[in-house]
């Protein structure tokens, strides 16, 4: 087989608070074994195949429900489909629906324990793919470590309890600091030279010596996970299986946390600073080797290569 020809339906997430899919696109161009054409408008995809220079071996649609114009006529094709679904309790009948409609041949999931356990029905075609993160922004920002405490983004008790217990407890606490999540949408030029996104978000977390999250109720292994260790800064968060799984060892590359002791451990990673520095080099190095762009897309490709051998 010769260079995969792939055509990929997205949304241009240029200036939007996460800007990781425009990562994973540039590095998918660079690969040598791939011709891709990106799309960003829906229609009949007989109307959108014939004004292509190639016939694609595979589509794959990265946005389910955000794409005001979705591809029509999908079940039509005798071209194989992959794609990505992200909130998983979120849209669950919708999906189901399309599903039926667009008869995937694989469906990408970042949250794999999840899926499953929602939709078991479909676990054959699942393919798992974790988040990620962009070496080049994600780093030892080699910053002086001055906040103790740092945490960041939502804390409502009802998705994030771990997160609203460590916000109501740690509140006035001298070396506590916490910013707000800056919400889901599009940042002009001037907010985001301001705002905690981007290469703010990521040179703050590289200014905390102690990062608290929690993966909410859904066991979700979210970006902060692989964002803070990326910093070199020791996280504190909730722990599962699937986070084991990716390298999140308790004690040697994060430290796992639950509603009675993050306050103690919080407290004895401060003042334990070759401790807390062993551990946060341990998820560096784990994050940077397991983690990354280049690595993701490859996993991506393959899952794809696998996918048309079979068929």
């Amino acid at each position: 087989m010769g260079k995969l020809k792939l055509l990929y339906s997205t949304l241009d997430d240029e200036n939007y608070i996460h800007e990781y899919k425009k990562y994973f696109k540039s590095e998918l161009s660079k690969q040598s074994n791939v011709e891709v054409r990106y799309i960003t408008n829906g229609g009949n995809v007989k109307d959108i195949l014939a004004e292509l220079d190639f016939k694609p071996d595979f589509i794959y649609i990265d946005e389910l429900f955000k794409n005001c114009k979705p591809i029509q006529g999908l079940n039509n094709i005798n071209i194989p489909i992959g794609v990505m679904y992200h909130d998983l309790h979120s849209n669950q009948n919708k999906f189901r629906k399309l599903i039926k409609e667009y008869q995937p041949e694989l469906i990408f999931v970042h949250y794999r324990d999840y899926f499953i356990s929602e939709f078991p029905e479909l676990e054959h075609k699942s393919r798992w793919l974790p988040h990620f993160v962009h070496n080049e922004l994600y780093k030892d920002y080699h910053l002086k470590k001055d906040i103790d405490y740092l945490l960041l983004g939502a804390t409502t008790e009802k998705y994030y309890p771990l997160r609203n217990a460590i916000m109501n407890k740690m509140t006035g606490k001298k070396g506590f600091v916490y910013h707000k999540h800056p919400g889901y949408r599009y940042f002009s030029e001037t907010e985001k030279k301001t705002m905690f996104i981007g290469g703010n978000y990521a040179r703050e977390i590289s200014r905390s010596k102690i990062f608290f999250t929690d993966d909410l109720i859904y066991k979700y292994p979210i970006k902060k996970y692989f964002e803070v260790p990326a910093c070199k800064t020791l996280l504190l968060a909730s722990g599962s299986q699937e986070l084991r799984d990716l390298g999140f060892l308790d004690e040697e590359t994060f430290v796992e946390i639950n509603q009675k002791n993050y306050y103690k451990k919080a407290k004895y990673y401060l003042q334990n600073e070759k401790e807390r520095m062993k551990i946060a080099q341990q998820g560096y190095e784990m994050v940077h080797t397991r983690h990354t762009t280049e690595i993701r897309v490859k996993q991506f490709l393959e899952y794809i290569s696998q996918a048309l051998h079979l068929r």
